[in-house]
């Protein structure tokens, strides 16, 4: 069964500087608190089309490559390698929010490999965010 997780918020800073902090693999890892290594860089960024991070260590570790990169506006990656996941999309959406600042729409859309480890996943992944995508993402407001 397809999950579907999202994380939508607003940040007090400018579409460039939070596309610089997502575009970053290092510290878009800290969404949900963990770190990765970029191992591929991309076209003309090296974090931008094509380049591929690994998040996790040894056999649990599971590669993301970037599948679309249109500065200040949208991030689109997928698991190339790795995960107990298949058929992975994840996009971030940047927009001028409404009283200034920059509007933030995550959706992460997936299937469990296994059947029925869909939605434990989903919860796992809700809950990283919840506890630290807001912490991380208030380094642009000082």
């Amino acid at each position: 069964m397809a999950q579907e997780v999202r994380f939508q918020t607003t940040v007090r800073a400018p579409r460039d500087q939070v596309f610089a902090f997502l575009a970053d693999h290092q510290k878009f890892a800290r969404l949900f608190g963990g770190t990765c290594t970029r191992i591929k860089d991309g076209e003309g960024d090296v974090n931008g089309l094509g380049s591929v991070r690994r998040l996790g260590a040894g056999p649990l570790s599971f590669d993301e490559t970037i599948v679309t990169f249109e500065p200040s506006t949208r991030i689109e990656y997928t698991v190339t390698r790795g995960s107990p996941i298949k058929n992975h999309l994840g996009t971030v959406d940047l927009s001028d929010a409404p009283n200034g600042g920059t509007a933030i729409d995550y959706v992460i859309r997936f299937e469990g490999k296994i059947p029925g480890t869909g939605g434990v996943i989903a919860a796992l992944l809700r809950t990283a965010l919840k506890v630290n995508a807001n912490k991380a993402l208030s380094t642009l407001e000082r």
